[in-house]
């Protein structure tokens, strides 16, 4: 049988999975590696303990497999946005995270550079640049350690972009991760000289970039079996980057599929026509790649700090600390005292500051339109309605005011999906069924998809969205339309609430 060995090599460890071409996954395992943190917003990982963990778990699968000759291909994906060194022995010197914030002053200096040259650093790239961007990170790493620089030979973006070089692939980056990195011209997808010569990053060192949306970029060489565990001469493809690998596995990559995410954070993916994804803002704009020649597409994420720990917050500071459940259930009594509808009160979710629809850190959450009969469960079903509108803010297909019928659903993923009402609640926000799956495991679900599209195999894998029937939530069509009376005032919120915050933290003046 054949079969489809799946890595995601995620921020804090490795999951893999055989996958067979019906799109079953016979086994699975993980291995975990750490992550060094610094008081200074340093975020680094030890490219070693990625190879280490890797070994583990493709060990723990092949050593159940009874033929390895059903091995296919090695289709990996993971972390984007992370700056790798690589020596000329294939070891990578650094490994910093998407998440390192200690290139601040250096992102400042390459906007300045690029608009004294007349470049928008944010309009070339799509996306707003910060101390988080590839580029920033390089050039801080050239000023505070230029040994390590001057000892690389070539850069890559992720651990598994590092994998596929130690394999003895070549320097390989896909497009998603690249959109990331602050280094790619979002208008001919290639890597931006001037954005590489204010970085102090040399061309050459940058890896050559796909075009698929899985790319076969070589073949397993003789260390293989020891680095590994793997055959040599195994085709090995590098997947889109995590977020797309996601999106590929939950309902694949055609214009006008998107998904919410409601987690500890939130987000709404979206997937587009690269014309409708152009030009910086509070969202990020991935490029994806396309396997034939078709019109250019980017992944929108819209992405809301918090989503659950709005909730948790709520439920600890308005409910008496009560558990999702009990929440539940009082949401259910109110929902049958009231039926659905808005609460008639307005909240922002923003108790950590925002990214998505402003980019605001100092942003701070807040509660309007109490009265003498409001009570706690009201405010936490605003809270929850705060998070829903946040997301159709994002959404390009809310019902302006009607049921929203014929609406594609909207796939909902993350722990918030569990809770029946606030998917009701999602639904007459955004006037759209709303449809719930497992999403666990979509991203290496999208690994198999991209590896089996990649090789030109007959295959029966499909997008979890496909093959589960999940729950089904339909919206309720005047809840729909009282929604949408607040959408607008709900999206002016973000910025009056700002306006207040500017004016109470102003001196007062003294006489």
């Amino acid at each position: 049988m054949p079969l489809l060995l799946c890595l995601d090599l995620g921020t804090s460890a490795v999951k893999a999975a055989l996958i067979d071409l019906d799109g079953a996954s016979t086994a699975q395992a993980t291995g975990s590696y750490a992550t060094l943190t610094t008081h200074d917003g340093g975020a680094e990982q030890n490219p070693g303990d990625w190879v280490r963990a890797a070994r583990t778990v493709i060990t723990q699968l092949l050593g159940d497999l009874p033929d390895v000759r059903d091995l296919v291909a090695l289709s990996m994906t993971g972390q984007m946005q992370d700056l790798v060194l690589q020596t000329a022995e294939g070891a990578a010197v650094h490994a910093i995270l998407y998440s390192d914030t200690r290139a601040a002053e250096d992102a400042d200096q390459l906007h300045a550079q690029l608009r004294d040259t007349g470049t928008s650093w944010n309009d070339l790239t799509g996306n707003l640049q910060d101390a988080t961007s590839c580029a920033a990170m390089f050039r801080r790493l050239a000023r505070t350690d230029p040994g390590a620089v001057q000892r690389a030979r070539g850069v890559v973006f992720g651990p598994a972009a590092h994998l596929a070089h130690l394999l003895g692939c070549g320097l390989w980056c896909d497009l998603t991760t690249a959109a990331a990195t602050g280094l790619l011209d979002a208008r001919d997808r290639s890597w931006s000289a001037p954005v590489a010569r204010a970085a102090g990053l040399e061309e050459q060192l940058l890896p050559a970039l796909t075009t698929g949306v899985g790319q076969i970029v070589g073949r397993t060489d003789a260390s293989a079996p020891d680095l590994l565990g793997l055959p040599a001469g195994l085709p090995v493809v590098l997947a889109p980057g995590d977020a797309a690998a996601t999106t590929l596995g939950l309902v694949g990559l055609d214009v006008g599929e998107d998904y919410a995410y409601l987690g500890t954070s939130g987000w709404l993916a979206s997937v587009l026509p690269a014309s409708e994804g152009a030009g910086a803002g509070s969202s990020h704009h991935l490029a994806l790649g396309s396997s034939d020649g078709s019109a250019r597409t980017v992944l929108r994420i819209s992405a809301v700090l918090a989503a659950g720990a709005a909730a948790a917050w709520a439920r600890e500071a308005l409910l008496k600390g009560a558990t999702p459940a009990q929440a539940d259930a009082l949401l259910e009594d109110r929902e049958r005292r009231d039926g659905r509808g808005p609460t008639g009160l307005l909240a922002l979710p923003s108790i950590h500051g925002e990214r998505y629809p402003v980019r605001d850190a100092d942003l701070r959450a807040a509660l309007i339109g109490m009265g003498p009969h409001t009570r706690g469960i009201d405010l936490y079903a605003a809270v929850l309605e705060g998070v829903a509108h946040a997301l159709s803010h994002a959404s390009e297909q809310c019902a302006p005011g009607g049921a929203g019928e014929g609406s594609r659903p909207l796939t909902v993923v993350g722990g918030g999906a569990t809770s029946a009402p606030w998917l009701r609640i999602l639904a007459d926000v955004t006037g759209r069924p709303v449809r719930t799956v497992h999403g666990a495991d979509a991203a290496l679900l999208g690994c198999a998809l991209a590896g089996a599209d990649a090789l030109g195999l007959q295959h029966r894998i499909r997008p979890l969205a496909v093959q589960e029937e999940g729950r089904i939530v339909d919206p309720e069509a005047p809840a729909v339309v009282g929604h949408a009376a607040q959408r607008s005032a709900h999206r002016a919120l973000y910025s009056a609430v700002a306006q207040v915050r500017a004016l109470s933290s102003k001196p007062s003046a003294t006489r």
